[in-house]
C-alpha cells in the first residue's frame, strides 16, 4: 500500500505519494494550499495523461488511480468529515 506524507510550509505545502519499499520508492508530489469559504484544502495535480506520464514514467496510465488514492488518504487524515469535489488538474476538500 501506499503511503502519504503532507508536508506543510505556512498555507500552503507539498504532498507526497510513496510507493515501494526502503531500496526502491516511487513517488509522486503534489501542491497543496489551504482554500477559503468550504473548501478546506485545494489539491493541483497534472491535468493530462500525457503530462503524467512525462513525469512520472514509472506511473504510466495510473494517473487517476494514484490521484484518487491520493486524495482520499489526505482527506482521512486531515479532514475526515469532507468529501471530495474534482475539476480537471484539481482536488477540492469541501467541508461538510
Amino acid at each position: 500500500m501506499a503511503r502519504v506524507n503532507i508536508i506543510t510550509k505556512g498555507r500552503s505545502g507539498t504532498i507526497q505519494y510513496i510507493e515501494g519499499s526502503l531500496f526502491k520508492k516511487n513517488t509522486c508530489e503534489f501542491y497543496w494550499e489551504f482554500g477559503g469559504a468550504d473548501a478546506v484544502a485545494i489539491i493541483w495535480f497534472p491535468k493530462s495523461d500525457a503530462e503524467w506520464d512525462a513525469k512520472y514514467p514509472w506511473a504510466v496510465g495510473r494517473r487517476m488511480e494514484i490521484v484518487k488514492d491520493m486524495a482520499e488518504q489526505v482527506r482521512k487524515k486531515q479532514a475526515p468529515s469532507s468529501t471530495l469535489k474534482w475539476e480537471e488538474g484539481t482536488v477540492f476538500l469541501i467541508s461538510g
